[in-house]
């Protein structure tokens, strides 16, 4: 839907309503497994997992755009680029919501006080532990994809010098754009999900939540002639010791030279 944006072709209605019934009848399977599990460990009185109106839908509206001020080097203000889009979780006028929207009977679903209300700590636990993996690799990515983009920049973007060269550069941005939104919102989600599930202060503070500006690459940066770049402190995510990261801890340094020292020559 973000790619077709507001004005779909017929052809892109149709495939968009094709992968959507795919996605459906995923999720009522899921739902379904899902349900007998919750209700075998459900308390009689408390049915609160079937309620569809409990909760709003995280859209990831807030990193639309990402990428596209650096086009022109030039900042945007938070009123300019910052959006949070929250849709209701509850059916619209014609009775049908898109399945993209609906939210899983998953344990972050409920909250941590329904789970142990009705003695469903372990499904909580268990969650936390495979959120916390997804919040890792999300970071992986997230950190492997700006890298790319630093290296395409100070390697293909300042380089080119005819307009068939800089199209072709920009267009390698814009795609490894697109991936850093993807994997942002990923996070992000999945962030929100252990809050739901009452992780502790600890795990909160170590997996913060990402804002659109951590992951602005200032392109200003990466030429080798600027000075004064010595003492800028890198996001929060960039000193975290994400797991799957030790085959690639020297690529990842020479990623931080790149955007934020531009020491180093060499990316990938």
């Amino acid at each position: 839907m973000r790619k077709v944006g507001s004005q779909p072709t017929p052809d892109q209605k149709k495939d968009i309503a094709l992968r959507r019934s795919r996605l459906q009848d995923k999720v009522d399977a899921f739902q379904r497994q899902a349900g007998n599990i919750l209700h075998a460990v459900s308390n009689d009185a408390d049915d609160s997992w079937g309620d569809d109106h409990a909760r709003e839908v995280y859209t990831g509206a807030e990193f639309d755009g990402i990428g596209e001020e650096d086009d022109d080097e030039l900042a945007s203000t938070p009123e300019e680029r910052y959006q949070t889009l929250q849709l209701p979780r509850n059916s619209p006028p014609n009775g049908c919501m898109d399945a993209e929207h609906i939210s899983l009977h998953l344990p972050s679903h409920m909250g941590r006080g329904w789970c142990d209300r009705n003695s469903a700590e372990d499904l909580a636990k268990a969650e936390l532990r495979l959120r916390e993996g997804q919040l890792n690799d999300s970071l992986h990515h997230i950190r492997i994809a700006l890298g790319h983009k630093s290296y395409l920049f100070r390697n293909n973007v300042r380089p080119a010098r005819t307009q068939r060269l800089k199209t072709r550069a920009w267009g390698e941005v814009h795609a490894i754009e697109s991936t850093v939104q993807h994997h942002a919102r990923v996070y992000n989600h999945a962030r929100r999900s252990i809050v739901d599930l009452g992780a502790e202060a600890s795990l909160l503070d170590r997996y913060k939540a990402l804002a659109r500006q951590d992951l602005r690459i200032n392109t200003a940066v990466i030429a080798p002639d600027v000075r004064g770049q010595r003492n800028k402190s890198l996001p929060w995510f960039w000193s975290i010791d994400v797991r799957r990261d030790a085959d690639v801890g020297a690529w990842m340094n020479d990623c931080k030279h790149i955007l934020f020292h531009a020491r180093s020559d060499r990316c990938l």
